[in-house]
């Protein structure tokens, strides 16, 4: 591909917003982590079929995610504790403005401790897990805006903070989403992030029990708050492992399926196909996961792409369909599901929708991307290697 036309489509890259605070201190401590294990300025990924075997990668993985789980569970009862021993020994000893006004400070000064280290920890822990894979901190891939390389999307899923509207092809896989929804959804998500330790420290203790069982009942808030801790970094790393597992699938899908002698059986509108099968189930999965952006990108490397041609419209597709060979269409129905998988969920319009597309193959191809969702949520790289073969044969 000439330079222009990799400038060109670059480009076409629209962040809508720029990298927050909290994103961008945590690429710098994942670039420190990366450069401390002496992983930067490395230009090739570790071949899949080099790495240990899927029972070696998912043991590493769940006890990387049971030690940073258990140690979520230590810091969330732990500050916890401080909070309570203040409310057990002072409560009805000072009077009230005293009493508050130190419980207030007590609660923030643990809560800012308790997101500190929980911050830290995912970092480590996503580091850690992309280690196992092969991962590099690649910034020498002209292809990829900044929000989209590894350190970027790790970062995002350790802090969990959401990935970026990023509009490109024209692509808007919020297209059916009510704006009512998306400012519901955004609400949500910061009550979660800002609140969620504090409510369960603070407003369940004051909204149950009175007097000493209120007291009492305090002490459930230690057990509670570091479940509560475990939880959110099982879920970290769960995600973590589907970003890093994702992108490494990408680049195989691009880099050794799609290789020129493939790509020349495939007609004009089976290319089209192609982008339109990952556009749409953007779309259609309503979520802009960076699996499905990384694949897609990666496979407009090697097509050429109309900005006026509307990718995402699923009644276009459905048409394409029934206008390539009966073996293309089987190739593009392959990749349809391979990305319907990348994201580690079904919608209710992608279940709706997919059956149109796979007609009397929707068994077949939805047992696929069942097991390819597994196989990816569960650390299993070389079996979701091999579910993602594309070829020119149902199912």
């Amino acid at each position: 591909m000439s330079q222009s036309t990799l400038t060109t489509k670059k480009s076409n890259f629209q962040r809508k917003n720029p990298a927050g605070f909290l994103e961008d201190r945590g690429v710098k401590y994942y670039q420190y982590l990366a450069k401390k294990a002496g992983s930067t300025n490395v230009e090739t990924l570790v071949a899949i079929d080099d790495l240990p075997s899927d029972d070696s990668l998912c043991s590493a993985a769940n006890n990387i995610t049971r030690l940073a789980a258990f140690i979520a569970f230590s810091i969330g009862a732990l500050t916890t504790i401080v909070s309570v021993w203040f409310e057990w020994k002072y409560a009805g000893r000072l009077d009230d403005f005293l009493y508050y006004t130190g419980y207030l400070l007590v609660i923030s000064a643990m809560l800012a401790l308790e997101m500190t280290v929980l911050f830290w920890l995912g970092l480590r822990t996503v580091h850690q897990l992309a280690c196992l894979t092969g991962h590099h901190d690649l910034h020498d891939d002209p292809f990829l805006t900044d929000a989209y390389t590894v350190p970027n999307m790790l970062a995002r899923a350790a802090l969990e903070v959401p990935d970026p509207v990023i509009h490109y092809l024209g692509i808007d896989p919020l297209k059916h989403v009510p704006k009512s929804g998306l400012l519901f959804i955004g609400l949500l998500y910061k009550a979660k992030v800002l609140l969620s330790s504090l409510f369960i420290k603070f407003v369940c203790v004051r909204v149950f029990g009175k007097g000493g069982s209120r007291l009492g009942f305090a002490w459930v808030a230690i057990p509670v708050t570091g479940i509560w801790d475990a939880v959110v970094m099982y879920k970290v790393a769960r995600e973590a492992r589907l970003r890093l597992f994702g992108n490494r699938l990408a680049r195989h899908i691009t880099d050794e399926i799609m290789q020129p002698e493939f790509i020349s059986q495939l007609s004009a509108k089976a290319k089209e196909g192609t982008i339109r099968a990952v556009a749409t189930m953007m779309v259609l999965s309503q979520n802009h996961h960076p699996n499905m952006l990384v694949l897609l990108i990666e496979l407009c490397k090697n097509f050429e792409t109309d900005e006026r041609c509307e990718y995402d419209n699923w009644a276009d597709f459905l048409t394409l369909l029934n206008e390539v060979s009966l073996r293309e269409r089987y190739f593009i129905l392959d990749l349809l599901s391979v990305s319907a998988a990348f994201d580690g969920h079904l919608s209710r319009l992608e279940r709706h929708h997919l059956r149109q597309a796979f007609g009397e193959q929707t068994e077949v191809y939805m047992l696929r991307i069942e097991a390819l969702k597994q196989a990816l949520l569960s650390g299993r790289l070389h079996k979701a290697k091999q579910l993602c073969l594309l070829d020119f044969e149902p199912g």
